[in-house]
């Protein structure tokens, strides 16, 4: 069931609909029904580990970067890792993620990912929707001339805490995007408003209550958003 929001908030998210330049949508458990870290963690036999990790990072004694190393030195994905992941795609892509992406480009809106996961992992989904790599900003998993781990690229602003916003301030300083919008599952996503202009919490595949208790807008299906454009 949907959150009950003001009609002032409702008429202002379905005006920032209507008229939006930029979406930027999260990627795991928004456009993804999963979480790329826990996938590479479960396909490597270090689930439950990565969980414990997970656990005591919420409790807020880590950094997001900290937190990071961490479950990637626990987890150490090699390219072939990697290559097992991408290749088992089986229901990962969030109905009607796709048709929405296609709606917003024929509006002439433009689409980016923001995650905190991994571009290897979200390329080859992204690919399927018609979003380029130019459009994803994510972490990227560093590896030897073996295919072994060796790290991770530090230069991404969504390795750090509060990367998320850094990213959209990026995006709109580079395209000159005047109405932006992020979409997303966690607390990373609503703390990218701003520079995001609204903030439409997503609760399709996870629920959050703090998140919903911040969105401008909360749904728990992409239909949502699709109604909001096609009754235009």
């Amino acid at each position: 069931r949907e959150a009950v929001v003001s009609t002032q908030s409702t008429g202002r998210v379905r005006s920032s609909i209507l008229n939006c330049d930029c979406i930027c949508f999260d990627v795991d458990s928004t456009m993804l029904t999963v979480e790329g870290i826990d996938e590479l963690a479960n396909v490597a036999g270090k689930g439950e580990q990565v969980k414990e990790l997970t656990r005591k990072a919420m409790g807020g004694n880590m950094s997001f970067r900290e937190s990071l190393t961490k479950r990637l030195n626990i987890i150490q994905p090699t390219r072939k890792l990697i290559q097992t992941v991408v290749n088992d795609t089986r229901g990962k892509l969030t109905p009607g993620f796709k048709t929405l992406v296609d709606l917003l480009r024929e509006k002439d809106c433009a689409v980016f990912l923001v995650s905190g996961g991994f571009t290897q992992l979200i390329e080859p989904e992204a690919a399927k929707c018609g979003i380029p790599p130019s459009n994803i900003i994510a972490n990227r998993l560093l590896f030897d001339k073996d295919g072994e781990y060796e790290g991770f690229d530090k230069s991404c602003p969504t390795s750090e805490s509060h990367g998320k916003a850094r990213a959209l301030a990026l995006i709109k300083e580079r395209h000159g995007f005047q109405n932006m919008i992020m979409v997303g599952d966690g607390m990373t996503d609503a703390e990218a408003r701003p520079p995001a202009d609204v903030f439409i919490g997503f609760g399709g595949n996870v629920q959050r209550e703090a998140v919903r208790d911040v969105a401008d807008w909360y749904v728990t299906s992409f239909s949502s958003i699709l109604e909001v454009l096609q009754d235009n």
